[in-house]
């Protein structure tokens, strides 16, 4: 048995004997023959594998992660331990996870995009430029939709005014269609193949130029 499972000190009655049921034995022995998976927790890359977060049966395929302290990141990792009480040390199974204000978990979708530009094409086209990176997303992504004010003032994220498939990490364009009125806002949005999307607000408010047909001005761009 791994040296650091011995309990004797505390009788089996510290925190990670209780976890691991070592109060049966006092801590003298391995109390758990079927084996067990165990949950370790960390931050900035540094994992506390002296501690144990939570513990669960070994045939079970859920270690739940439902709170934490309010907007914090962490970094969890699950080992399991057999039947004699030697832990494998794996660094695989490793997930990073994050919590809202109000210590609830806050459940990942999709990347954002981020270098967006934009600029005037065919005269009163608007031709939007950006760039997505899928390291580290959550979900299998399809598609881009890119929404528009339709000059109004406020942007219909109900009804998309096109999409672009999703082909990798690279950058990706749109040309809206010829467009009236002077001052636009648009938003894109990354669509996942479960119909969600990652509910971006970052706007590009651009006004055209009716004067130089390939010259706008980018009034303001923010990725929130």
């Amino acid at each position: 048995m791994d040296t650091k499972f011995f309990d004797s000190l505390f009788g089996g009655d510290s925190a990670n004997g209780a976890k691991l049921c070592m109060g049966l034995t006092e801590g003298d022995f391995w109390a758990r023959p079927a084996g067990v998976q165990l949950l370790y927790q960390g931050q900035d890359d540094n994992i506390d594998f002296d501690r144990i977060t939570a513990a669960s049966e070994i045939n079970e395929d859920v270690l739940e992660i439902s709170s934490g302290q309010p907007l914090t990141q962490w970094l969890y990792v699950v080992r399991r331990v057999n039947c004699s009480g030697y832990e494998e040390k794996t660094l695989g199974a490793a997930v990073r996870v994050e919590f809202d204000s109000f210590g609830s978990l806050i459940e990942r979708s999709c990347n954002k995009v981020f270098i967006i530009t934009a600029k005037q094409v065919d005269g009163d086209r608007i031709l939007l430029k950006w760039f997505y990176q899928p390291i580290h997303q959550a979900k299998k992504i399809i598609k881009f939709k890119i929404y528009s004010d339709n000059s109004t003032g406020i942007i219909d994220y109900q009804n998309p005014i096109g999409s672009v498939n999703y082909i990798g990490r690279k950058f990706y364009q749109f040309i809206t269609g010829e467009l009236s009125g002077d001052s636009y806002k648009f938003c894109i949005r990354v669509a996942a193949a479960d119909n969600s999307d990652d509910n971006f607000t970052g706007q590009i408010i651009i006004q055209l130029n009716r004067q130089r047909p390939d010259g706008i001005s980018i009034l303001q761009s923010s990725v929130i």
